[in-house]
């Protein structure tokens, strides 16, 4: 049980660090888990362990969703941000079916804030799109015409409700290249807005995510966003037999790859650029690494609390109802926490010691 809590409290810690309060379906789908031996739980065993915690005043629970106990506002932000999301979900399921007769267009899902309905009024469509193999270069190129066209491909400061064409593979390369925590909740987030057995391919391909996430599984619903009426596509068919006749793959392929390597984001300290016959993928400023280190610093202040749970701290305090030391201790741990919006505050050794050490002189002088 120890363990189930364990994993259940970094998997709510997680998602706080994307401002998003899970339920408890919600936590039992996405139990993440940094074991290196993982089992998958039953959701009976994941409602008991939330309801342990939240007797023991570690995550609060608010309206269905469980958050941490400082973070008062995230659940009505969810909230709102998912209603918001549902129109926009509406105008990309359209988009989808224009995409679906694009020729060498083969699979497109939403993905990001979009796929988590968590987006703002700002935010773009991030798309995750599988193209023929063999002809990526070809594919990307109409792809994006024909979006900039429509006036939905993002470039520049267009970004509101425009397509993000940022991730591209092949129908025979869907494994996708980081295998990390960002990137098990990106795709397990992923809306197929098209073709639902190349997306239960790309599941198989992916399996990896429940080393991640132990209760991972195949998807067996198509979601509502889906276009299910898949119609005959012997247009597409015939585009692309017109387009093959060309040959025009290796030209368009020297082309994109000179002006990628000229574009400054792609020589950017972190980024994650690759340019090949099997992925495309242009990720100047991936979320990933950002995201885990906020992870790794409330893991830490996480630990403070519990440490001082284990020492009889804070039953004292509520015992005595000395409440000023628990407004002064949650008040250390807010301002100890690191900004969303800004450059994330490493934590280390000797940082850790000191924040615990100013915590117990709280305990002492009060």
């Amino acid at each position: 049980m120890y363990r189930l809590s364990k994993d259940i409290l970094d998997t709510v810690i997680y998602y706080d660090v994307l401002d998003f309060p899970l339920t408890a379906f919600e936590v039992w789908k996405h139990l993440l888990t940094l074991q290196e031996v993982f089992h998958p739980s039953s959701y009976r065993d994941v409602f008991s362990a939330l309801c342990v915690l939240v007797q023991q005043g570690v995550i609060c629970e608010e309206s269905g969703f469980y958050r941490l106990p400082d973070r008062l506002t995230v659940v009505n932000a969810r909230i709102q941000r998912e209603k918001l999301s549902v129109a926009k979900l509406k105008r990309v399921k359209r988009l989808g079916r224009l995409m679906y007769f694009i020729p060498y267009v083969r699979f497109v899902g939403a993905t990001g804030s979009l796929s988590l309905k968590h987006g703002d009024i700002e935010s773009d469509w991030d798309m995750f799109v599988v193209l023929r193999s063999e002809k990526i270069w070809t594919g990307r190129i109409i792809l994006t015409g024909i979006l900039f066209i429509l006036g939905k491909w993002r470039h520049g400061n267009r970004i509101r409700n425009r397509a993000c064409l940022n991730y591209f593979v092949t129908d025979d390369s869907l494994e996708v290249g980081m295998h990390d925590l960002f990137s098990a909740h990106e795709y397990r987030f992923m809306i197929p807005l098209f073709n639902y057995p190349l997306f239960q391919r790309f599941e198989l391909k992916n399996r990896w995510i429940a080393t991640m996430k132990p209760n991972f599984s195949l998807s067996e619903i198509p979601p509502l966003w889906m276009n299910m009426d898949q119609r005959p596509v012997w247009i597409r068919s015939m585009l692309e037999r017109w387009i093959d006749f060309f040959d025009i793959e290796s030209r368009l392929s020297v082309w994109q790859r000179s002006k990628i390597a000229r574009n400054p984001k792609t020589h950017w300290v972190g980024s994650y650029i690759e340019t090949s016959s099997r992925a495309l993928i242009f990720l100047p400023r991936p979320r990933g690494p950002r995201v885990y280190e906020l992870l790794k610093n409330d893991l830490v202040l996480c630990k403070i609390f519990e440490i001082l749970f284990l020492c009889g701290i804070l039953q004292k305090w509520n015992e005595k109802k000395k409440y000023k030391k628990s407004a002064i201790c949650l008040d250390i741990i807010i301002r100890s926490r690191t900004s969303r919006l800004g450059k994330p505050l490493v934590v280390n050794g000797k940082q850790k010691m000191s924040m615990i050490s100013l915590l117990l002189c709280v305990h002492l002088v009060l």
